[in-house]
């Protein structure tokens, strides 16, 4: 990980400082704890007494495993019938705020693989056969809390 660029680090993202775990060598917050800048002066940490006995059942572990983020929308709907797009720009519009959607539309937002997945949930819902090609795709940490990887069990 000689490449983590810890301003990528979301603000108040929970920090592991637990040296004694087994699996801390693939937890993105034991990563984000190690590349703290010195310039950095306060973090938010997993308060000692809550380390779990077992690494197995740690609900605090996310994956270092990088993630392929997708960006842009604008060509989304360039080969879809006119009807078929109009109703689908609707339904990706609903699942968004409107900043949100206007963000992810214009780059500033990548959409997560399980929002890539609803999307293209919608397309094979009205029949359109082809997976959704949005317009880049990059590897990305999973800083969503909300997106817990599977196998993350509460103790």
């Amino acid at each position: 990980m000689e490449n983590f660029n810890y301003n990528s680090v979301p603000f108040n993202y929970l920090h592991c400082l637990n040296p004694a775990c087994s699996r801390s060598s693939n937890c993105l917050h034991h990563l984000a704890a190690q590349h703290v800048p010195a310039e950095v002066a306060r973090i938010m940490a997993v308060n000692p007494a809550n380390y779990p006995s077992e690494a197995e059942r740690c609900i605090y572990f996310r994956s270092t495993e990088k993630q392929r983020y997708a960006w842009g929308i604008s060509a989304l709907f360039d080969n879809i019938p006119y009807k078929k797009a109009i109703y689908l720009k609707r339904e990706i519009h609903d699942l968004y705020p409107r900043t949100t959607y206007y963000r992810i539309l214009h780059q500033e937002r990548g959409l997560s693989p399980a929002e890539q997945e609803r999307i293209s949930g919608l397309f094979t819902q009205i029949g359109i056969g082809e997976a959704p090609a949005f317009d880049r795709y990059t590897e990305e940490y999973e800083w969503d809390e909300q997106h817990t990887p599977k196998g993350c069990v509460a103790p």
